[in-house]
Protein backbone atom coordinates (compact mmCIF):
# COMPACT_ATOMS: atom_id res chain seq x y z
CA UNK A 1 0.00 0.00 0.00
CA UNK A 2 3.01 2.24 1.05
CA UNK A 3 4.37 1.52 -2.77
CA UNK A 4 1.10 3.02 -4.29
CA UNK A 5 1.17 5.96 -2.30
CA UNK A 6 4.92 6.85 -3.53
CA UNK A 7 4.26 6.11 -7.07
CA UNK A 8 0.84 8.25 -6.74
CA UNK A 9 2.80 11.41 -5.54
CA UNK A 10 5.76 10.75 -7.86
CA UNK A 11 2.89 10.86 -10.27
CA UNK A 12 1.91 14.01 -9.47
CA UNK A 13 5.32 15.71 -9.38
CA UNK A 14 5.84 14.25 -12.66
CA UNK A 15 2.65 15.23 -14.55
CA UNK A 16 3.86 19.44 -14.56
CA UNK A 17 6.68 18.81 -16.15
CA UNK A 18 5.33 16.28 -18.62
CA UNK A 19 2.46 18.29 -19.87
CA UNK A 20 4.73 21.27 -20.38
CA UNK A 21 7.57 19.27 -22.22
CA UNK A 22 7.13 21.44 -25.81
CA UNK A 23 8.22 25.16 -25.96
CA UNK A 24 5.27 27.30 -25.97
CA UNK A 25 5.25 30.81 -27.10
CA UNK A 26 4.82 32.87 -23.51
CA UNK A 27 4.34 37.04 -25.22
CA UNK A 28 5.29 38.57 -27.80
CA UNK A 29 5.15 42.31 -29.01
CA UNK A 30 3.27 42.99 -30.83
CA UNK A 31 0.37 41.28 -29.25
CA UNK A 32 -1.58 38.66 -31.02
CA UNK A 33 -5.12 40.34 -32.59
CA UNK A 34 -3.21 44.19 -31.32
CA UNK A 35 -3.98 47.10 -33.46
CA UNK A 36 -0.28 48.92 -33.35
CA UNK A 37 -0.68 52.97 -33.42
CA UNK A 38 2.92 53.65 -33.77
CA UNK A 39 5.75 52.66 -36.32
CA UNK A 40 7.16 49.07 -35.59
CA UNK A 41 10.62 49.02 -35.15
CA UNK A 42 11.23 45.64 -33.66
CA UNK A 43 8.92 42.37 -33.20
CA UNK A 44 10.15 40.54 -29.61
CA UNK A 45 9.06 36.92 -29.23
CA UNK A 46 9.36 35.70 -25.88
CA UNK A 47 9.39 31.81 -25.37
CA UNK A 48 8.65 28.83 -22.81
CA UNK A 49 12.36 27.40 -22.29
CA UNK A 50 15.73 28.40 -24.20
CA UNK A 51 15.28 28.61 -28.36
CA UNK A 52 18.53 27.39 -30.04
CA UNK A 53 20.09 28.98 -33.30
CA UNK A 54 18.82 28.54 -36.26
CA UNK A 55 14.87 29.39 -35.27
CA UNK A 56 13.58 32.18 -37.77
CA UNK A 57 10.73 34.26 -38.19
CA UNK A 58 9.68 36.55 -41.26
CA UNK A 59 6.62 39.52 -41.31
CA UNK A 60 4.20 38.55 -43.69
CA UNK A 61 0.95 40.93 -45.13
CA UNK A 62 -0.99 39.78 -48.48
CA UNK A 63 1.76 37.64 -49.80
CA UNK A 64 4.43 40.21 -49.33
CA UNK A 65 7.02 38.69 -46.95
CA UNK A 66 9.42 41.45 -45.26
CA UNK A 67 12.74 40.03 -43.94
CA UNK A 68 14.55 41.39 -40.30
CA UNK A 69 17.57 43.40 -40.84
CA UNK A 70 18.77 41.73 -37.88
CA UNK A 71 17.47 38.57 -35.76
CA UNK A 72 18.99 37.94 -31.78
CA UNK A 73 18.84 35.48 -29.23
CA UNK A 74 18.83 35.96 -26.15
CA UNK A 75 17.91 32.98 -23.82
CA UNK A 76 13.92 32.54 -24.17
CA UNK A 77 13.70 35.52 -26.56
CA UNK A 78 13.87 35.87 -30.42
CA UNK A 79 14.04 39.98 -31.39
CA UNK A 80 13.74 40.89 -34.89
CA UNK A 81 14.64 44.38 -36.05
CA UNK A 82 13.05 45.71 -38.94
CA UNK A 83 14.99 47.59 -41.52
CA UNK A 84 11.47 49.36 -43.48
CA UNK A 85 8.86 51.25 -42.65
CA UNK A 86 5.66 49.16 -43.09
CA UNK A 87 2.43 50.32 -44.91
CA UNK A 88 -0.61 49.90 -42.86
CA UNK A 89 -2.44 46.98 -42.46
CA UNK A 90 -2.96 43.00 -41.56
CA UNK A 91 0.32 41.74 -40.69
CA UNK A 92 1.40 37.64 -39.61
CA UNK A 93 5.07 37.07 -37.66
CA UNK A 94 5.62 33.81 -39.13
CA UNK A 95 8.04 31.86 -36.79
CA UNK A 96 9.63 28.52 -36.51
CA UNK A 97 12.02 27.49 -33.19
CA UNK A 98 13.98 25.00 -31.65
CA UNK A 99 13.63 24.58 -28.69
CA UNK A 100 16.26 23.43 -25.97
CA UNK A 101 14.59 19.49 -25.92
CA UNK A 102 15.29 19.46 -29.96
CA UNK A 103 11.92 19.74 -31.02
CA UNK A 104 10.76 22.14 -34.21
CA UNK A 105 8.21 23.68 -33.59
CA UNK A 106 6.38 27.20 -35.70
CA UNK A 107 3.19 29.41 -34.82
CA UNK A 108 2.23 32.81 -36.39
CA UNK A 109 0.89 35.91 -34.63
CA UNK A 110 -1.15 37.65 -36.58
CA UNK A 111 -1.84 41.87 -35.47
CA UNK A 112 -2.92 44.99 -37.31
CA UNK A 113 -0.48 48.53 -38.44
CA UNK A 114 -2.49 51.44 -38.30
CA UNK A 115 -0.26 54.20 -37.46
CA UNK A 116 -1.45 57.62 -37.96
CA UNK A 117 -0.31 59.35 -40.65
CA UNK A 118 0.66 62.94 -40.73
CA UNK A 119 -1.64 65.30 -42.39
CA UNK A 120 -1.08 69.27 -43.23
CA UNK A 121 -1.68 72.08 -41.25
CA UNK A 122 -4.53 73.49 -42.60
CA UNK A 123 -5.87 69.68 -42.07
CA UNK A 124 -5.00 70.41 -38.12
CA UNK A 125 -7.05 73.93 -38.02
CA UNK A 126 -9.86 72.06 -39.57
CA UNK A 127 -9.91 69.70 -37.09
CA UNK A 128 -9.29 72.18 -34.15
CA UNK A 129 -12.75 73.73 -35.32
CA UNK A 130 -15.33 71.66 -33.93
CA UNK A 131 -19.33 72.05 -34.00
CA UNK A 132 -21.87 71.55 -31.60
CA UNK A 133 -22.62 68.26 -31.13
CA UNK A 134 -19.95 66.54 -32.68
CA UNK A 135 -18.76 63.52 -30.35
CA UNK A 136 -15.34 63.74 -29.09
CA UNK A 137 -13.10 60.68 -29.86
CA UNK A 138 -10.38 60.04 -27.31
CA UNK A 139 -7.86 57.48 -28.56
CA UNK A 140 -5.98 55.27 -26.30
CA UNK A 141 -2.54 56.59 -24.73
CA UNK A 142 0.41 54.28 -25.03
CA UNK A 143 0.09 53.16 -21.58
CA UNK A 144 -3.26 51.63 -21.88
CA UNK A 145 -2.05 49.74 -24.69
CA UNK A 146 0.90 48.02 -22.69
CA UNK A 147 -1.93 47.44 -19.97
CA UNK A 148 -3.96 45.61 -22.66
CA UNK A 149 -1.12 43.55 -24.04
CA UNK A 150 -0.04 43.00 -20.06
CA UNK A 151 -3.46 41.51 -19.37
CA UNK A 152 -3.18 39.30 -22.95
CA UNK A 153 -0.08 37.69 -21.60
CA UNK A 154 -1.77 37.29 -18.31
CA UNK A 155 -4.22 35.49 -19.34
CA UNK A 156 -2.02 33.40 -21.46
CA UNK A 157 0.22 32.29 -18.32
CA UNK A 158 -3.51 31.35 -16.54
CA UNK A 159 -4.37 29.27 -19.25
CA UNK A 160 -1.12 27.10 -18.82
CA UNK A 161 -1.46 27.33 -15.07
CA UNK A 162 -4.67 25.95 -15.43
CA UNK A 163 -4.36 23.41 -17.51
CA UNK A 164 -1.25 21.81 -14.81
CA UNK A 165 -3.66 22.57 -11.87
CA UNK A 166 -6.39 20.27 -13.69
CA UNK A 167 -4.47 17.67 -14.41
CA UNK A 168 -2.94 17.08 -10.64
CA UNK A 169 -6.68 17.71 -9.37
CA UNK A 170 -7.19 14.71 -11.79
CA UNK A 171 -4.82 12.68 -10.66
CA UNK A 172 -5.57 13.42 -7.22
CA UNK A 173 -9.20 12.01 -7.74
CA UNK A 174 -7.49 8.74 -9.91
CA UNK A 175 -5.56 8.41 -6.85
CA UNK A 176 -8.37 8.19 -3.88
CA UNK A 177 -10.74 5.91 -5.84
CA UNK A 178 -7.50 3.52 -6.11
CA UNK A 179 -6.84 3.80 -2.66
CA UNK A 180 -10.46 3.38 -1.75
CA UNK A 181 -10.76 0.27 -3.91
CA UNK A 182 -7.75 -0.99 -2.41
CA UNK A 183 -9.15 -0.73 0.96
CA UNK A 184 -11.87 -2.53 0.42
CA UNK A 185 -10.01 -5.48 -0.11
Amino acid sequence: MKKIMVLLVLAIFALPVVGQAHTTLSSSTPAEGSVVAETLEEVVLTFGTVIEQGSTMTLEREGITYDFEEITFSSEVMTGAIKEELPNGSYTIQWKIIGVDGHPIEGEVPFELAVEVAEEVQVVEDSEVKTEGEPVVEKASATEEQSAQATETTEEDGGNMLITILLILAVMVIGFIVFRLLKKK
